[in-house]
């Protein structure tokens, strides 16, 4: 005989069904500082990430600035020590004594407070070399190879600066035209290092943009932290409005088959229930527990479609009438389908009347064809459906039911059917002794595992 009604009946205990959802959300602490920290980790990422960034922007722009002064003070030095250069003269600098340059060099010495001069070249206006000093250090072979190394002589109409650093010393190259008024008299390069007055200015710079970018961290956490903390519990409170929302409107669906269906809600909340219990000792995911949960409350929706002469017959359907009542199964995917928060539950939908040997129906696939949610809910509601009582038969004793099962056992997964017969009497015992509202609480804390309420 075809299976005949698989449906629900509105009965009292939707209150106390939510009312232990609601529960759940302030009494389970786990859930509730699970988010919590995630929040705290993302946020806390997210401002080292943020704190890092600004780090180096502020280190960039004092940096920057720093060294803008550091050039304008040698700059300035290069300028007054210059004047001693081209003081009182008016011809080029190829036509000048070389007893003129030493002393040069020897005046800038002292007024290059700041910087200590390791080597000065200067050009005649054919860029020829007619004048080089250097300190007689012994690197300064090596510092002038990384002066080459990074920059050429440009014999540039403008001045033309380099800094680089060479072992634990930083250097300044400056090559600068020279002018008398109007009268271009040749060109000087000239490469000193840096004193420690701005190494220490260097120091500051970057304790300044580390307190800079400490104090704007600061800021922002002291300012935007309460924001995105109030706006991020307010759009939880939101998503789990929503969420009940959209489980009342599931079990509200399921209650509208059970007005028409004549059957009571207890199957709905069975198997629902069973289901879980089962899939969990399958150790299904998450995902996989939503989607299950939504399909089981859904599972016959499309007997809404169904002519009430035969959703309602007494007595066992012939067989055209059965193939019009198979029907339910795409009238519930067409239901759904357009629904996206809904649109996991199809598989349960669709395939539940599906059978491992292939004999199931609407589309007769065999095996891991057929999705494991639906494997699972179809295992429980033929179970379900054989040991209550209906108007057209007694309910079976739990003992006839497996074995009716184990006869067959080919419809179902053996993995499945395994798992199920270890904890099919202890779940068939517990749910014996319950009431509706009882049931409807183990089931309302079952959903409270899968769903963030």
């Amino acid at each position: 005989m075809p299976d005949k009604h698989h449906s629900y009946v509105e009965q009292n205990g939707d209150r106390i069904f939510f009312d232990k959802l609601r529960q759940n959300n302030f009494m389970k602490t786990p859930n509730v500082n699970s988010w919590w920290n995630n929040l705290v980790t993302n946020f806390v990422f997210r401002m080292m990430i943020s704190g890092l960034l600004l780090s180096i922007f502020w280190g960039g722009v004092v940096y920057i600035y720093q060294t803008h002064q550091v050039k304008k003070e040698l700059f300035q030095q290069l300028e007054k020590a210059s004047r001693n250069l081209i003081s009182g003269q008016s011809v080029p600098l190829n036509k000048m004594d070389t007893r003129v340059f030493n002393k040069i060099i020897e005046i800038s010495a002292r007024q290059l407070t700041d910087f200590r001069i390791v080597m000065l070249d200067l050009y005649d206006v054919g860029h020829l070399s007619i004048f080089h000093y250097d300190n007689g250090s012994e690197d300064i072979k090596a510092v002038e190879g990384q002066k080459t190394k990074l920059k050429a002589t440009p014999f540039s109409d403008q001045n033309e600066h380099l800094m680089f650093k060479f072992k634990d010393e930083f250097y300044f190259q400056v090559f600068s035209p020279i002018h008398d008024d109007q009268q271009f008299l040749g060109y000087v390069d000239i490469l000193v290092a840096v004193g420690p007055k701005i190494l220490h200015q260097f120091r500051k710079a970057l304790i300044i943009a580390l307190f800079h970018a400490i104090g704007t961290i600061s800021t922002m956490t002291l300012v935007l932290f309460p924001l995105i903390h109030s706006s991020y519990r307010k759009l939880r409170r939101n998503s789990r409005e929503l969420l009940k929302s959209n489980l009342y409107t599931i079990k509200a669906l399921g209650n509208a088959i059970a007005k028409r269906d004549s059957e009571t809600g207890e199957h709905n909340h069975r198997v629902t229930y069973f289901s879980l219990c089962l899939a969990e000792q399958l150790h299904l995911s998450n995902q996989s527990m939503q989607s299950l949960i939504k399909g089981a409350f859904l599972h016959d929706i499309g007997k809404i479609g169904i002519r009430d002469n035969i959703l309602l017959k007494p007595s066992s359907l012939s067989n055209d009438e059965f193939t019009i009542m198979k029907t339910h199964v795409e009238q519930g995917v067409q239901i759904v389908n357009d629904i996206p928060w809904l649109r996991d539950s199809i598989d349960v939908i669709r395939f539940h009347h599906e059978k491992y040997d292939g004999s199931g129906y609407p589309m007769g696939i065999i095996g891991e064809q057929i999705p494991i949610v639906a494997r699972i809910f179809s295992m429980v509601d033929v179970f379900d459906a054989l040991n209550s009582k209906r108007p057209y038969k007694h309910a079976m004793s739990y003992v006839d039911t497996i074995e009716i099962l184990k006869q067959n056992q080919k419809q179902f997964d053996p993995l499945v059917f395994a798992a199920f017969l270890e904890i099919s009497e202890s779940q068939y015992k517990d749910a014996a002794v319950m009431v509706k509202p009882e049931l409807e609480i183990c089931l309302a804390e079952k959903i409270h595992k899968y769903f963030d309420i």
